[in-house]
């Protein structure tokens, strides 16, 4: 229903104009309802068109946020730091501030092993460390000779104490290790020999000889055991 037959219904009592009145009054009302609209179209074109851009723009930044989190491989987990070896498996490195010339290893105890290394100052250290409390250690080297007890924090062989003898820096030394059970048949110290050597079922370790003999009888038996130099660094 438009404006003309408004307001013929309006005015009753008026007669209604003529067909010729009613088109011309049509033509001037689309005539001026047309600029009107126009704006009505466009700004309804405009929201539509920028929505879509800005649609557009929200669907490329998904777009590209889940194309690089797909391409962005999540960091591989670091390995665990394995621990250090104990030292009776692996002599350390570092020895109450020395630092290693040279290392040797065994798995197995009344066993024997060589250690060679140059010595460079008088504060050398050889030090076996041994798997069992209170193992058995003898070393010796060109007719010198020493032993004692050993257990995992190590025990000093008194061998490095020729340091202070002249001619012993300087050198390369060749020394050989032997490690016992705790429970093995040594004679311990002088007196358990009597005059004459004879030590009934036990072994005097006074030579590599009879330290080779009880290796032999006894066999390789458990306990790990490791020995080292150590000087100044």
């Amino acid at each position: 229903m438009d404006e003309v037959t408004l307001l013929a219904q309006a005015v009753p009592d008026v007669p209604p104009p003529s067909a010729e009145t009613v088109a011309r009054a049509r033509a001037r009302l689309a005539t001026r309802q047309a600029p009107a609209r126009r704006p009505r179209t466009r700004r309804h074109w405009g929201w539509t068109a920028g929505a879509a851009v800005a649609t557009m723009a929200v669907v490329t930044s998904v777009v590209m946020l889940v194309s690089n989190l797909a391409g962005v491989s999540e960091p591989a987990p670091r390995p665990a730091a394995s621990p250090s070896s104990p030292a009776f498996e692996q002599a350390p490195r570092v020895y109450k501030g020395l630092g290693r010339l040279a290392g040797a290893r065994m798995s197995q105890s009344a066993t024997k092993v060589g250690l060679r290394f140059r010595p460079t100052s008088k504060k050398i250290a050889i030090v076996v460390f041994c798997q069992r409390p209170g193992s058995i250690f003898f070393s010796s080297e060109a007719g010198s000779s020493a032993g004692g007890v050993c257990g995992p924090d190590g025990a000093l062989s008194r061998l490095a104490d020729k340091a202070y003898e002249p001619g012993w820096l300087g050198r390369e030394h060749d020394i050989t290790f032997w490690v016992f059970p705790p429970d093995a048949p040594v004679a311990r110290g002088r007196a358990s020999c009597p005059p004459g050597g004879a030590c009934g079922k036990k072994y005097d370790l006074s030579s590599p000889k009879t330290a080779d003999r009880l290796a032999a009888e006894l066999g390789k038996r458990p306990g790990a055991w490791s020995v080292a130099a150590y000087d100044v660094p």
